[in-house]
C-alpha cells in the first residue's frame, strides 16, 4: 500500500503494467526502467498513466543522484542475469532503496540455451553469426555454487537476505511454432532472414541434445519444451542507527 516500486528491466513495459493492475494496484507508483531507449520510448507511449511511468535507466552504470533512496521495493524478472558487473548492480539496487526496502528477483542460472551458443558458436556453418556468445551467458551459468555466490554478493552490500533459492521451471509449448517464438525472440545475433528458419532447426536440436546429455532432464514427450533453472531471491536494505 502506498509505495513505490522500480521494476528493473522492464522491456516494453508490458508486463510492468500487468503486474500493476493484477498483482499491486494499490501501489503508490510503479516506474519500469530498462537500459534500451526504443523500449522506454514504446512504454511511455503505450503504457504510461498517472501512477505507471518508464525511464532509461543501465542499471550497472553509474547511478544518477535523483534514484538514490527513492524507492520502497525493487523487482526484477529475467533481466539482471543480462548484467556482468554483478556487484554494481546489487549495489546501485541497495542505493536505489529506501531504508527497510527491499528487492524480489528472478535470475536465469543454467539454461541450455547459452550452452547451445557455445556448441554453435564453434560451426562453421554459424561461427559468422553466433559472436560474442560470452556477452549473451548468465555469469551464473558456470558457477558450481551459485547460491553461495550469491550470499556473499548480497551480504558484503549490506543486503538481510530472506528467501534465496534454485528453482527449474519447464515451459512446455504447445507446438513447435510456439517454441520458435518464444526461443528466437531472446536470440541476440543477427541471423539473416533466409537462414532464420534454418538456425532455429540447429538451435532447438542442440538444446534438446543437452537437454538430456548434460542435465538429464527427463525426455519430453514432445520436442517443444525449454528446462531453465532460475536463482529466486528476496532480500531487505537494513536501517542502519
Amino acid at each position: 500500500m502506498d509505495s513505490t516500486v522500480l521494476d528493473i528491466g522492464c522491456g516494453d513495459g508490458s508486463l510492468t503494467t500487468k503486474i500493476f493492475k493484477e498483482i499491486i494496484p494499490n501501489c503508490k507508483t510503479i516506474t519500469g526502467c530498462d537500459i534500451s531507449e526504443d523500449m522506454i520510448r514504446f512504454a511511455n507511449e503505450h503504457f504510461a498513466s498517472d501512477r505507471v511511468n518508464f525511464t532509461t535507466l543501465n542499471i550497472e552504470g553509474e547511478l544518477p543522484d535523483q534514484l538514490r533512496e527513492r524507492f520502497n521495493h525493487a523487482i526484477s524478472f529475467f533481466a539482471i542475469n543480462w548484467c556482468r558487473r554483478q556487484e554494481t548492480t546489487f549495489q546501485n539496487i541497495y542505493d536505489i532503496l529506501k531504508d527497510q526496502g527491499s528487492c524480489f528477483a528472478i535470475i536465469v542460472e543454467k539454461f541450455t540455451l547459452f550452452d547451445a551458443y557455445r556448441n554453435l558458436a564453434n560451426t562453421e556453418k554459424w561461427k559468422q553469426w553466433v559472436i560474442d556468445v560470452e556477452k549473451y551467458i548468465s555469469p551464473y551459468h558456470d558457477s558450481q555454487d551459485s547460491l553461495k555466490e550469491m550470499q556473499h554478493l548480497l551480504g558484503k552490500i549490506g543486503f538481510t537476505i530472506k528467501k534465496l533459492e534454485h528453482k527449474t521451471i519447464v515451459h512446455d509449448y504447445e507446438k513447435q511454432e510456439n517454441l520458435k517464438g518464444a526461443l528466437m525472440s531472446v536470440v541476440p545475433f543477427k541471423i539473416p532472414d533466409e537462414l532464420y528458419d534454418d538456425f532455429f532447426i540447429d538451435l532447438s536440436k542442440e538444446i534438446q541434445m543437452l537437454d538430456t546429455k548434460k542435465y538429464n532432464y527427463k525426455k519430453s514427450t514432445n520436442d517443444s519444451v525449454l528446462n531453465v533453472q532460475i536463482l529466486v531471491l528476496y532480500a531487505e536494505k537494513s536501517s542502519y542507527v
